[in-house]
Order: structure tokens, then C-alpha cells, then sequence
């Protein structure tokens, strides 16, 4: 990697060059394949700070940010869980790593998932934290929101079209969700990972899969996601945390950083 930073609390921040893609993150030294954890939707490398502390494994550890987030520019956009899944591809590759280990957490576990399902053999197992990438029923909130918008939308229909597009935009800010207001250019890639079902790729997983779940999370449920998963990834073993939500590795920092820890330096 080039242009590392000074180590602070044993974590290192770099910055390197896939193909014509800029990347940046944060690393701890260790010997053996690398783990590479990759964060969530609006969220960086340095969401795992807490995680990268408590990990005990003597493995490196690399958490990128991924292009739109953190130190990594977005480029040339048009980015999907497809299209980041090749670029971490791209990245082991250009780091002549043989083998490595996938922690992805919420958007980038739907990330994790593509690249440990065309991997060929590089990936050795695979870590999924409250993953998103299967469909979630939407909230009473947010199916009055979409209702009103789609009101407003037939209503506008039969006015100029700049006056429309106009509105439409203000619309948009207004009732789409929080995510959808600060998504800025990536707004596609947001509109995309919520209508995004993985269920196909998921059944082609064959790696040993830990999911890791936290009981109180109201965004990818374990009732529902959660399970689902284990139903899709042959042998996956479901581990929930009863204190957690969306962030059990936040909210139950050591009981996380234990579970990751065993499931990682486990011989295969």
C-alpha cells in the first residue's frame, strides 16, 4: 500500500491505487491472510475503530473506505454492490493477497456477499453483520411517505414539465428517507441496494459464514434478514446479541470483538 499515515492507538491510515480508483482506510499490522472489513451505508473505516481495538487475532486487519465514503473519492460513480464487489476483487488482486477473510456490516455485508460468492477460492470465510441485501417489509412511516409522494406525483402530472420536475424535487428531500436526503450522487446506488435481493447469489456462498445480529435492530431485522440468510448460505451458524441493535459491534463491543475473534482464527 502507499502514502501510509503514522499510527495512532495501533491503527494505521493509508492510501493506495486500484486501477483508476483512488481508495483510503484504516489498517492494523498482523501476520497471516489479512481479514478486510467492509463498513455501511453512510458510515467509513473508522465505524470499525471500536471493533479494530478489542480484535485479538494477530491477522492484519483492512477496512477500507469505500468510493463516496470516508477519504475515498467517489469517482466516476455508478456504484453498486456489483461494481464495489469488483473493486475489492480488483484490490486483493493488486495487493498479491492469496487469501483473505470478509466482515461486511449492513450495505457492505451485501458487498461481502458478492465477492465471497466469486471469489475463486480466494476468500477463506466470511463474517456478515446485520447485513443488508434482502428485501425488508417498509415501515407504516414510510409507506404513508411513499403514499404522499405518489399522491403528489399524479396530482402534478398535468402541470409544465419544468414546473413538475421542480416540485418533484422538493418532494423528493421531503419525504424521502434521511439516507435518501444525504445520499447526494449517490442516490442511485442508494435507490438500487434497497430494491436489491441477493438471495440468488447468497445460495452460491460456499464458505464458512458467521452471521452476526443484533436482536433489537429495526433496519435489516433478524426475524427476517437475519434468518433468511442463515436459510440461503449452506452451514451458516446465527449468532444474535441481545443488547444490540444495527451496531452490535458498538453496542456490545468485547462480547463482538470475542465472536469475531474466534470465528477468524478458527482452523478451517
Amino acid at each position: 500500500m502507499t502514502n501510509a499515515s503514522p499510527a495512532v492507538l495501533g491503527l494505521t491510515r493509508w492510501g493506495t491505487s486500484v486501477g483508476d480508483c483512488s481508495l483510503a482506510g484504516l489498517s492494523r499490522p498482523g501476520t497471516g491472510p489479512p481479514v478486510i472489513l467492509l463498513h455501511g451505508w453512510a458510515a467509513r473505516a473508522s465505524t470499525f475503530t471500536a471493533l479494530l481495538l478489542r480484535l485479538r487475532t494477530r491477522r492484519p486487519l483492512w477496512a477500507p473506505d469505500l468510493p463516496g465514503f470516508g477519504e475515498t473519492p467517489l469517482g466516476a460513480g455508478g456504484w453498486t454492490t456489483t461494481t464495489y464487489a469488483e473493486l475489492v476483487r480488483r484490490w486483493i488482486d493488486t495487493a498479491g493477497w492469496d487469501r483473505v477473510s470478509l466482515l461486511g456490516h449492513s450495505y457492505g455485508g451485501g458487498v461481502a456477499v458478492r465477492v465471497a460468492a466469486g471469489a475463486d477460492g480466494r476468500i477463506d470465510r466470511l463474517c456478515l453483520i446485520d447485513a443488508a441485501g434482502l428485501p425488508v417489509a417498509p415501515s407504516p412511516a414510510l409507506r404513508r411517505r411513499r403514499r404522499a409522494y405518489r399522491r403528489r406525483r399524479r396530482l402534478a402530472r398535468w402541470l409544465p414539465a419544468r414546473w413538475r420536475e421542480r416540485l418533484e424535487d422538493r418532494w423528493r428531500d421531503r419525504f424521502g428517507s434521511p439516507d435518501y436526503r444525504d445520499a447526494g450522487p449517490l442516490r442511485p446506488t442508494l435507490i438500487d441496494a434497497v430494491n436489491e435481493d441477493l438471495a440468488p447469489v447468497a445460495r452460491t456462498v460456499a464458505i464458512p459464514t458467521l452471521l452476526l445480529w443484533g436482536a433489537l435492530d429495526l433496519e435489516v431485522p433478524v426475524a427476517t434478514v437475519g434468518r433468511r440468510y442463515r436459510e440461503l448460505i449452506p452451514g451458516a451458524e446465527l449468532v444474535v446479541l441481545d443488547h444490540s441493535g444495527h451496531f452490535p459491534f458498538l453496542d456490545e463491543p468485547q462480547r463482538c470483538a470475542a465472536i469475531v475473534d474466534a470465528f477468524v482464527d478458527a482452523t478451517l
